[in-house]
């Protein structure tokens, strides 16, 4: 996992353009997006309504709402021309993005792992979103489904991801950093975030 990756896609995000359709769903109050360092809104960028939660800038929800996962994103070159692999790497597709969407089979979003409270959404390709940034680089996003409401207090999420072989960004020759496995990999480790009363704090929407 490459938590830079995430961060560094973020900074273009206000002005990226989407590869894959779909329409975008109307944007929730201001008070309730989530919003980056730069000012982006990923509830407007990604369409999402439900709140956000979005390590390290968002690790709050509101007790009774539903809410999504917004892990790290993957980059790859921006094709095949120029893209490098490390020693014995032919990916399927000459796009490194479009080989990622090809072998992407699933994510599993892991609520409470390890607790009488672990719960456990699977999702298909559906969830995965493609995008270009500012810096021309093409990039994935795997948002979760709207999760179901939990109890106040503290909570955790993991976020695995499967592919049917594996997959290289283009980027590098390094198999750790420039490459996913084949089967399920830890995408996001165990990470806490917070529930809170609705109306616990004033002012609070």
């Amino acid at each position: 996992m490459r938590p830079w990756r995430m961060f560094a896609a973020l900074a273009g995000l206000a002005l990226a353009t989407a590869l894959t359709g779909g329409a975008a769903q109307a944007a929730p109050p201001a008070e309730h997006d989530c919003i980056t360092p730069s000012g982006a809104n990923l509830n407007q960028i990604y369409g999402i309504k439900e709140r956000i939660v979005s390590p390290p800038i968002c690790l709050e929800v509101l007790a009774g709402e539903r809410w999504v996962v917004l892990a790290n994103s993957w980059t790859t070159a921006a094709g095949p021309d120029g893209a490098v692999y490390p020693a014995g790497y032919t990916p399927e597709l000459p796009a490194p993005i479009d080989d990622l969407s090809a072998k992407f089979r699933s994510a599993k979003y892991v609520i409470d792992g390890g607790t009488d409270r672990e719960r456990v959404v699977t999702a298909g390709p559906e969830v995965l979103r493609t995008f270009v940034g500012e810096d021309g680089l093409p990039f994935a996003t795997f948002p979760s489904p709207a999760l179901k409401p939990l109890r106040p207090g503290t909570h955790t999420f993991a976020v695995y991801l499967v592919l049917s072989a594996q997959h290289c960004d283009g980027l590098g020759v390094n198999v750790a950093l420039n490459c996913l496995p084949a089967g399920e990999t830890e995408w996001f480790a165990q990470t806490p975030f917070e529930v809170v009363e609705k109306y616990g704090t004033p002012g609070r929407p």
